[in-house]
């Protein structure tokens, strides 16, 4: 997965990730760099909320 984020200036890969509080990890998506991060952060943050139901987010 590669992309050209013209904004940012950067050519590859995005990671998104979702941690707790403890830094637990809950989420990752690797997108390319592309996509937006308004819409990484959506898509993964759904993924976790699907699948941990108790996660408030802030």
């Amino acid at each position: 997965m590669r992309g050209y984020d013209g904004g940012k200036k950067i050519k590859g890969r995005k990671r998104h990730i979702v941690v707790d509080s403890q830094g637990n990890l809950l989420g990752v998506q690797v997108t390319g760099a592309d996509v937006s991060d308004a819409r990484g952060a959506s898509a993964v943050l759904e993924a976790v909320l699907g699948r941990y139901r108790w996660v408030c987010v802030w």
